[in-house]
């Protein structure tokens, strides 16, 4: 058990090791106390208290966890368009479905997501860069084979 001295003055107990304070400011002072913190210049909001009521009621998170500001819009035709882009540069390109369906993506994208319209606009770029460069290639070849086909050798 802990002992308790009193300290004579006015026969309150006192824990031992106590010490009273050497300065005690007068009461009833001419200075005001200061105010207290308001964030944002809010009046009668007490430090720790949100000010986001309607926040937490309407966009309230799982397990009643406010979430604060609005949900990301998605921006699945946009990231869609821009992987079917990269694919054509990756290796499958030759076939020209991923340059289409960069393409047609890309256009759902532009009118559907406008948070999205970057990754959209890169999408677009790179599946009509695509399609120019394989149309390029078809007729490279084809004009490759036709002098090859035409020409001929003759040793002597």
């Amino acid at each position: 058990m802990t002992e308790q001295r009193h300290n004579g003055t006015d026969g309150d107990p006192a824990p031992s090791g106590y010490q009273p304070p050497s300065y005690i400011p007068p009461q009833g002072s001419d200075i005001p106390a200061p105010p207290l913190y308001t964030p944002y210049g809010r009046q009668g909001q007490q430090y720790g208290q949100q000010y986001y009521p309607q926040y937490e009621q309407q966009y309230a998170g799982p397990y009643g966890q406010p979430q604060y500001g609005l949900r990301a819009e998605p921006k699945t035709l946009s990231i869609a368009s821009l992987c079917c882009g990269i694919a054509v540069f990756v290796g499958f390109g030759f076939i020209l479905l991923p340059q289409i369906a960069a393409v047609i993506l890309g256009h759902m994208a532009w009118r559907r997501e406008p948070s999205g319209r970057g990754l959209a606009t890169a999408g677009l770029v790179m599946g009509y860069l695509g399609i120019a460069l394989t149309v390029l290639a078809i007729i490279g070849l084809a004009l490759l084979f036709s002098v090859a086909a035409t020409s001929s050798y003759t040793t002597a």
